[in-house]
């Protein structure tokens, strides 16, 4: 009963002289209850005594390490880009699995208040047609620099398809873009941005056409994602290949394309809002911007709306501004 007497004081802290005393009183008490009733009488004497220092020292352990979140301004967070990328580190750990590029989707109507006449076709286009695109990517080799490095390969399909057209319903064009190049995952705050991807590539693009319908061109072009909270975005430079005027097939195009362009995205709990766009810098001032929204249907697809204005929706167009909506369905978009 002794031992045990101790064993409760000691859990309060080791006993001063006081204490002690008051100890050794108790254990000569005889009666039984009055003995524990001395004991208890103790330990909630120790516990009034001690709790208070406890919840002082506690409360000034907080104070110190506590974060001073109204003198100290949080770094920028990437939310849905960060989400974006964790999803293709998903993909990359499958050997079987791909993950998407640029958004997938097929619009089944569109409309375009041009004219599509051009005299390489051996058809009238019509004003509505369909378009869809197809974008996919993979790493072939992983961490070539570094455990954040990976060299990759993506390949883009963009299609305008003249369903409703009675002339045996003819793909008006097809561009195919194969890229390959340096990715780096990098975490860098600036400006307000959490900047989390660079990207050094050689892009191919060509419509698989000879003669008159032929369009092709090379770049090499170097890429940089940022974001903050929902909000994503990428700015990308290129640098087109020159080639032999007995080849090139269209020696003017960055007049129309320019030299990069700048995607702004922003992800709200209803859909993904983006925007595409591209500028020559010319004082003949040439450009386009395409405006994408989509929304979940489903848990496998999306709705999706685009409205693109400008130059360069397709090869076969590059020189000729295109006004055109389109709606239909998406599997992926940009977040």
């Amino acid at each position: 009963m002794k031992n045990t007497a101790y064993l409760v004081i000691a859990i309060a802290g080791f006993p001063t002289l006081t204490q002690a005393v008051d100890l050794s009183h108790c254990a000569s008490i005889t009666e039984d209850s009055a003995r524990l009733a001395c004991y208890d009488r103790l330990v909630s004497d120790q516990s009034a005594k001690t709790t208070p220092s406890r919840i002082a020292a506690t409360a000034n352990s907080s104070n110190q390490t506590a974060p001073d979140n109204e003198s100290s301004a949080a770094p920028p967070i990437a939310k849905a880009l960060n989400k974006r990328i964790d999803q293709e580190k998903q993909g990359n750990s499958n050997a079987f699995l791909v993950s998407a590029y640029k958004p997938n989707y097929f619009l089944p109507v569109t409309y375009t208040t041009n004219r599509l006449d051009n005299p390489v076709y051996d058809f009238k286009p019509q004003q509505i047609e369909s378009k869809f695109q197809l974008s996919f990517q993979f790493n072939w080799w992983d961490h070539p620099l570094g455990t954040d490095s990976r060299f990759y390969f993506a390949y883009t399909q963009l299609s305008l398809w003249q369903t409703y057209n009675t002339k045996s319903a003819p793909f008006r064009e097809t561009d195919y873009e194969p890229e390959a190049g340096l990715d780096v995952t990098i975490n860098q705050d600036l400006m307000g941005l959490n900047f989390r991807k660079l990207r050094a590539s050689f892009i191919h693009q060509s419509n698989g056409q000879g003669g008159l319908r032929s369009r092709s061109w090379n770049r090499l072009a170097l890429q940089t994602a940022f974001g903050r909270g929902n909000f994503a975005g990428s700015l990308r430079g290129w640098y087109r290949i020159p080639e032999s005027r007995e080849t090139d097939d269209n020696p003017d195009i960055t007049n129309y394309l320019g030299y990069g362009d700048l995607i702004l995205a922003y992800k709200f709990p209803t859909g993904t809002l983006s925007a595409t766009l591209r500028n020559n810098l010319k004082s003949d001032n040439r450009g386009s911007i395409e405006i994408d929204y989509s929304f979940p249907l489903n848990k496998h697809i999306k709705g999706y709306v685009q409205y693109f204005n400008g130059y360069g929706e397709s090869l076969i167009d590059y020189n000729r501004s295109i006004n055109r909506i389109g709606i239909g369905i998406a599997l992926t978009d940009w977040l």
